[in-house]
């Protein structure tokens, strides 16, 4: 059922092993789950709706309690404060929206062998757990990074497993082989 491009043609077969304690989810993407990653992996994304705040807080003071007449700088740093907040979650639906790939229904197991997910049938991707260097858990999820250059890392939202059991396997599974949560 899963392809293996790293080790080659029959060793998924062999990675499979007992499926009877392997955890299941599937969902959905959404924009909010690009969202969540990206602000929990780059600190740009986490930093800038503080930083649009700040940048408006100061443009207003500006613009309202100094009389010294730079209304231009005030209404600039307003309009920037303004692009600072907006900007990423219009990327983000940009690029999920332009990308009919991005928004296809994502299935996937874990087990004590590797970590598993496909996307549609175009994807199908087995990760042995030595390849996940690390793994975060944020409000809405879990992030695993990985060693690829490519990709920084992979989202699994909570909202992806049948049970609250489930999540917490799927979060013992991670302790287990990966480590403590960074």
């Amino acid at each position: 059922m899963w392809s293996n491009s790293r080790r080659g043609p029959g060793s998924c077969a062999r990675m499979r092993g007992d499926m009877s304690d392997s955890v299941v989810f599937k969902w959905a993407p959404s924009p909010a789950d690009w969202r969540a990653s990206l602000r929990a992996m780059v600190p740009m994304f986490r930093w800038a709706p503080w930083f649009a705040l700040a940048f408006a807080v100061i443009s207003l003071v500006q613009l309202f309690a100094l009389d010294d007449g730079s209304i231009v700088v005030a209404v600039f740093g307003l309009v920037c404060a303004l692009v600072v907040a907006f900007l990423e979650p219009i990327a983000v639906w940009w690029r999920f929206s332009s990308d009919e790939m991005i928004s296809q229904t994502v299935v996937g197991s874990a087990d004590h062998q590797s970590f598993r997910m496909a996307v549609g049938v175009a994807v199908r991707e087995e990760i042995a757990w030595a390849e996940l260097p690390g793994w975060t858990e944020t409000k809405q999820g879990f992030l695993l990074e990985t060693l690829d250059e490519g990709a920084a890392s992979l989202s699994v939202p909570h909202r992806a497993f049948a049970s609250d059991e489930d999540t917490a396997s799927f979060r013992t599974l991670l302790e287990k082989h990966i480590g403590p949560a960074n």
